[in-house]
């Protein structure tokens, strides 16, 4: 992946990972942590803004990030900040990639049927 984050996917992974899991944290910072719902709710008061401003629409989940996170916003470290951000950015593509492995992986293999079901009661069974 490169280092320059499409808006536009960013937003859509940020979406499509809402609606698949909205109760997912996407980051924490000291005891607070942000989930996708908020974090989605969060981006689509700030895009309006944002574009307003002639911003990228990156600059709408940073700001949903400040917001969600209103302690982030006092943090006298940039680095802190910087981690925080860039960690949040990060984890929401391995969040996607991972949601992308799971419905990319065989229907069969993510279900235990009967036989696998009486499989182990065997093995059980036997040891």
């Amino acid at each position: 992946m490169s280092t320059e984050v499409d808006a536009a996917d960013l937003l859509a992974a940020v979406r499509r990972i809402a609606d698949t899991g909205p109760d997912r944290v996407v980051v924490r910072y000291h005891h607070r942590t942000l989930t996708y719902r908020e974090l989605a709710s969060a981006i689509d008061l700030m895009v309006p803004v944002t574009r307003s401003q002639s911003m990228d629409d990156r600059a709408a989940v940073v700001a949903a990030v400040f917001a969600g996170m209103p302690a982030l916003s006092s943090e006298c470290d940039p680095a802190t900040v910087a981690a925080v951000v860039d960690g949040t950015f990060a984890r929401v593509f391995a969040d996607l990639a991972e949601l992308d492995d799971a419905s990319n992986a065989p229907k069969g293999a993510l279900r235990t049927n009967e036989i696998d079901l009486r499989d182990i009661a065997s093995r059980l069974a036997a040891s």
